[in-house]
Parts: structure tokens; sequence; C-alpha cells
């Protein structure tokens, strides 16, 4: 039930969030389903493709919806960036250079008062962009198909991936003290044998800047639907000048979601919503078990299920029977 999320490695420090270096993704897919905003860019380093399916409702267009795209260009390059749609015929807008990546690049983008080119292209008609000098590039394209793929080329331009961009007008930087914190996640192996109890080649290791060894943090409890919860209480060292949390694995495959670190004496809750319909979709509980809810095509309530350690229970159903005359 839960959205597989790639093996990646989070780091922060108690400044703010430091992202890791963009990665090379050449010749793969783009493990994104959310770049529907400015804010939700998602950086491009290398030959990439995104298979795009868009699901609303009958009254909200899917020709309405954008995919959103950056580049930290190194220089000028003629034609050094192509793009081509399958399926049909996709508009862009092509904003940039920008010096910066905050949301006021965002509000200049909204609002069209920053410097953009406009045009179309499919696949048999590339989008090919011309960057004038090095700096931020945003690429909106929008009115494109309800689903296709889009298939992007950069090997004739040099873009910068290692780069940590600032973003310091971003929501308040996760800023931890020391003292005991409670980590959480869901993770779930690719396992053949289904008599598994528990998974055991996939952990959390918690690692701290200034000090020495690390702490691993492994699945316990009922797997669920083919998920088994992390949770564990650590200790920030009063020495710490950073937390490190890598999602690993050490034989297979392996997936993780619903991370969650806050304080021991806290609580947290959190909540999924569809990014088209806008409707609730899950409710994580104070143990980061989710509530599920489901809805038919009018978008009325019909189900609501409940994760367990016993399993996923169906708590509430819905239906309307109209009696034929």
């Amino acid at each position: 039930m839960k959205k597989l999320v790639n093996l990646l490695v989070a780091s922060f420090i108690f400044s703010g969030i430091l992202a890791q270096d963009v990665v090379n993704f050449a010749n793969q897919k783009l493990s994104i389903e959310n770049n529907y905003s400015c804010a939700a860019a998602w950086p491009i380093c290398g030959n990439n493709y995104q298979e795009f399916n868009f699901f609303v409702s009958k009254d909200i267009p899917c020709e309405s919806k954008a995919l959103y795209y950056s580049f930290h260009a190194e220089g000028a390059v003629t034609n050094g960036i192509q793009f081509t749609v399958s399926n049909g015929i996709a508009n862009y807008e092509w904003y940039g250079p920008f010096t910066t990546n905050n949301l006021e690049l965002c509000q200049q983008i909204n609002t069209y008062s920053a410097n953009f080119s406009t045009g179309t292209f499919s696949e048999t008609s590339p989008l090919s962009l011309s960057t004038t000098s090095a700096g931020i590039y945003i690429l909106k394209i929008k009115n494109l198909p309800c689903q296709g793929t889009i298939n992007i080329n950069t090997e004739k331009t040099r873009l910068t991936c290692s780069e940590k961009l600032p973003c310091t007008e971003c929501v308040t930087s996760f800023s931890p003290t020391p003292g005991k914190y409670i980590v959480s996640a869901w993770v779930k192996e690719k396992v053949i044998n289904y008599t598994t109890t528990t998974y055991q080649n996939s952990f959390l290791e918690i690692s701290f800047n200034g000090t020495n060894g690390s702490q691993n943090l492994y699945p316990s409890g009922q797997i669920i639907d083919g998920w088994q919860r992390i949770e564990q209480s650590i200790q920030i060292p009063a020495n710490a000048t950073g937390i490190n949390i890598a999602l690993k694995t050490v034989a297979q495959e392996a997936y993780f979601d619903d991370i969650r670190f806050f304080p021991v004496d806290g609580s947290m809750m959190s909540y999924v919503y569809d990014p088209l319909s806008l409707r609730l979709m899950a409710e994580l509980d104070e143990r980061n078990y989710a509530t599920l809810y489901e809805y038919d095509e009018e978008g009325k309530l019909i189900r609501v299920k409940k994760e367990t350690e016993k399993g996923i229970m169906t708590i509430q159903e819905n239906r309307d029977n109209n009696s034929k005359q």
C-alpha cells in the first residue's frame, strides 16, 4: 500500500538540511512523480526519461497540468539540452538564468515576471534549449498529453550537479539539539521467500559528525502488507555537529517510506493528499501506522482501512444502493 521510494542517503546539519550531491541518473527513469510545481522542479544532471500518467477527475483536464525541471549550466551552450514527448505535442516555458534557487525565483516564474521563452515540441520535433550563460534554468512543460514519456538528452551540455544550492527562504531548517529522539521508518525488501518473518538485510545507519561510531536500527514486529517498521530511540551527543541518516541494504533491493525523526517526549502525525484531487488519501498516527481512505469515481468516500500489528483491516465501508423502479 505504501509508495515505494528508491534507496537513498540523507544528511542533516544542525544549521539546516544539507542535501547530498545530486547523482547522475544517466539513461535511467526519473524516480519522481511530483514535479508539478516550480518549488518541486526536478534537477537534471544527465540523460533521463520520465513516464507520466495523469489521473484526474473529469472536472480537472489533465492538459492543465505541468511538469517542472531545473538545470544548473556551467556556461553558454547552443542546442545543449534536448527534450521530446511521446503521444502528442507539448508546450513549454523556459526561464533563466538565475543565480540562486529559492522561493523568490518561483514567485517570478509563477507571475511571469522573469525572462522566458515559449514554444512547442513533440517526439518528431525535439525541443533544443540554448543556455546563454552560466546559471540556473527552469523548464515548465505544460499542455502535454494525459500520458506519455518525456525524454531528456543533455550530452552536449555541461551541467553542474555537485553544487549544493541554497534555499534561504524555505521553511525553517531542521535543527535538532542534543538529546533523545525517535527515529521511525517502514522498510520493504524484495524477497521471494514468503515465509520471511523479519527483514535482516535492511537498516538505518545513524552517525554523527564530530564523533566516532554509528548506530544501526533494524526492523522488528509484524510484516504488514510486505512492510516492516523500524522504530528506535537515539541519543544525539552534545559534541555532534551533524547527523547522517543512511538507508542501507546489504544483500538485495529494498525500499523505505514514512521516515520520521522527532523528540522522544513529543508525538507526530502526518497526512498524505492526492496531488491532483487534493483528497486525503492517508493519515499516519503517532506510531506511524496509516489509516487509508478510498474513494469512488465521483469522489465519495467508500472505504477506510487501518494498518495494525495484525495486518490491514477494513474499519468502514460505505455504498449507496439505489432501488430500481
